[in-house]
């Protein structure tokens, strides 16, 4: 009977330590908490209709903000991290509030006075440009090694 050669490679176990079953919760634990995906904002978006929304497609854990155009509507779609969730649409209706800051008024009826100080201000300005240009015409006295006049 003829003898054949195998060549097989030696198969090498490995062995790992085994971790006592309380760190092996614990890690768990602290590798879930770290994981906990937030939904990110994917932008907003002007559309013309309701039904725009209800087909536009959003990104696994994503969140798009639509305003429906020539409405006070605003709508959210939002898709979880699993492909099997069914995605959320909120419905959300614009109402406009009047503001609790009082408006500022300005009182007109002293705008001949404000006028008149303004024009005081750019005479007394005029008078100090003038005064600088003069200054600056009339040659300097030179001054002698001592630094006296």
């Amino acid at each position: 009977m003829p003898s054949y050669n195998y060549n097989y490679p030696q198969y090498q176990p490995q062995y790992y330590p085994q971790m006592p079953m309380q760190n092996v919760s614990n890690t768990q634990q602290s590798q879930q908490a770290q994981q906990t995906p937030q939904i990110q904002d994917g932008g907003f978006i002007t559309v013309p209709n309701e039904e725009t929304v209800y087909s536009y497609p959003v990104a696994i854990g994503k969140c798009v903000t639509f305003k429906i155009e020539g409405k006070p509507i605003i709508m959210e779609k939002s898709m979880g991290f699993s492909q099997f969730d069914a995605p959320k649409i909120d419905k959300y209706r614009l109402v406009k509030e009047e503001s609790e800051r009082p408006e500022e008024t300005v009182d007109l009826s002293d705008m001949d006075k404000i006028k008149s100080d303004i024009r005081e201000i750019w005479g007394k300005l005029d008078e100090i440009e003038n005064s600088r240009k003069k200054n600056q015409s009339q040659p300097q006295p030179k001054a002698d090694r001592n630094g006296e006049h």
